[in-house]
């Protein structure tokens, strides 16, 4: 039992009040397991070949890997707006970025080649 300004307090009602300030709001705990990996080819001025919607859950935790796969000297980057993941360098062919993202609880964000206009996809973040 803990004693507080002259009040009894349960150990178990300080635990759980104490469990409560630690977690993030809205979440219900880290997620298990590791994170998805989502490969991303960049390759004749498309992601994947289709610019792909991407759909994942809340709290998700994503790497992302992105190679430019031009066989020309096309330099091409990746960013995702909204999610703080900026353009970073030009990759040339063969160059790679790895970005490690957990999603937020609920919306759509663009994915795109800042060099490329019209080079990029959406995800989409839906609710359990």
């Amino acid at each position: 039992m803990f004693v507080m300004a002259n009040q009894r307090i349960p150990g178990a009602v300080l635990a759980a009040f104490l469990a409560a300030l630690a977690a993030p709001a809205g979440c219900s705990g880290p997620p298990a397991g590791p994170p998805r990996t989502v490969t991303m080819s960049m390759n004749g001025y498309t992601f994947n070949g289709t610019n792909p919607t991407l759909t994942f859950e809340p709290g998700e935790r994503v790497h992302f890997v992105v190679t430019n796969d031009e066989s020309s000297r096309v330099l091409h980057n990746f960013r995702i707006v909204g999610m703080d993941v900026p353009c970073g360098p030009p990759l040339p062919p063969g160059g790679r970025r790895e970005v490690m993202v957990s999603m937020p609880k609920s919306g759509e964000f663009a994915y795109t080649c800042c060099t490329h206009p019209g080079m990029g996809g959406k995800l989409v973040v839906a609710g359990r």
